[in-house]
């Protein structure tokens, strides 16, 4: 069966990392009144809100020829942390991208590895709620917590949620280009407790919409894969960089993490739903927050469905 290569090219934004500098955000204040229920005399007016936070796409196609999908993945760059979030999500491609009972929706480490107010973590699965709704022409997206739940707030950038549509005529029947495009977008900080004011900076919105070129995705002829599979990273010994590839015989909740010879967590690699395939991904050698980590041995571990496999790798600076 014929498989469809998984990676997009970008025509335009946000293919880099996410550019959200720890800014104060600045929006209107619609509120009527305050929270102990006096007139807002800022009603009107522009006002610092927060510190800022930032959302970017990335777009990914998926299945074989009988069995095609879509899915965007939402990136955000929280400089201050965030309690939940409310945006519409547009595309330009019409009834060949659809969403309806086909479509889900999956959330990020965003929204997996939350804290609560007083930074800890809160383990719950269900500490926050992620929702959505196809509304005309648009999909509703809302993430709540009904716990003072929130996100680390770390000025890293990370994955928010996924969005999976169904390409009801197969790859091959979409346009040429995909842009999308979102409104009424609402991230309340936390910062400025106890109002929980909209702190979002930048995002694609209609006057700044992300173009997906689908006619210059890659076909391969190779079948897809029959089993769970983790490989030998390669080079190892390596230095600076190494390459781990994995297989998925089916679309499962996939996390590839690395850990250091006392287990401690060194870099997730990835943490979302994938699709069936072969999968490649490179560790350079850094740690969660982008510093270098020193030599020795590291392991790093699949985890696909119920599939868990771990192997030993070792940096040689």
């Amino acid at each position: 069966m014929k498989r469809l290569l998984i990676l997009l090219s970008l025509c335009v934004g946000f293919a880099q990392a996410l550019d959200c500098p720890a800014d104060s955000s600045y929006h209107t204040d619609n509120r009527t009144l305050l929270p102990d229920g006096t007139p807002n005399p800022n009603y009107g007016q522009m006002i610092a809100t927060g510190i800022c936070a930032c959302i970017g796409f990335e777009v990914t196609l998926s299945g074989s020829s009988d069995d095609s999908t879509v899915t965007l993945i939402f990136k955000m760059v929280d400089n201050e942390a965030i309690r939940g979030i409310q945006l519409d999500v547009y595309h330009d491609a019409g009834s060949d991208l659809v969403y309806g009972d086909e479509g889900v929706v999956y959330k990020g480490e965003k929204l997996e590895n939350v804290f609560d107010e007083y930074g800890d973590p809160v383990t719950s699965s269900n500490a926050m709620q992620l929702l959505s709704n196809e509304i005309n022409d648009h999909v509703k997206v809302m993430a709540y917590s009904t716990n003072r739940t929130q996100t680390a707030g770390d000025g890293v950038e990370g994955t928010l949620f996924q969005i999976t549509y169904k390409a009801p005529n197969g790859h091959e029947g979409l346009p040429a280009t995909i842009t999308f495009w979102l409104d009424g977008v609402r991230l309340p900080g936390t910062s400025m407790a106890p109002d929980l004011l909209d702190v979002s900076c930048s995002y694609p919105d209609v006057n700044n919409a992300v173009t997906f070129n689908t006619s210059e995705m890659g076909i391969g002829d190779d079948p897809l894969p029959t089993a769970f599979s983790l490989a030998q990273n390669y080079p190892n010994p390596f230095n600076p960089t190494t390459r781990i590839s994995f297989d998925l015989p089916e679309q499962a909740l996939t996390k590839l993490v690395v850990y250091n010879i006392l287990g401690q967590q060194v870099s997730v690699l990835t943490n979302r739903h994938m699709s069936a395939g072969h999968h490649v991904f490179d560790w350079n050698g850094q740690d969660a927050s982008g510093n270098s980590v020193a030599s020795g041995v590291y392991f790093y571990e699949l985890r696909a469905g119920d599939f868990v496999a771990k192997k030993k790798m070792l940096l040689l600076r």
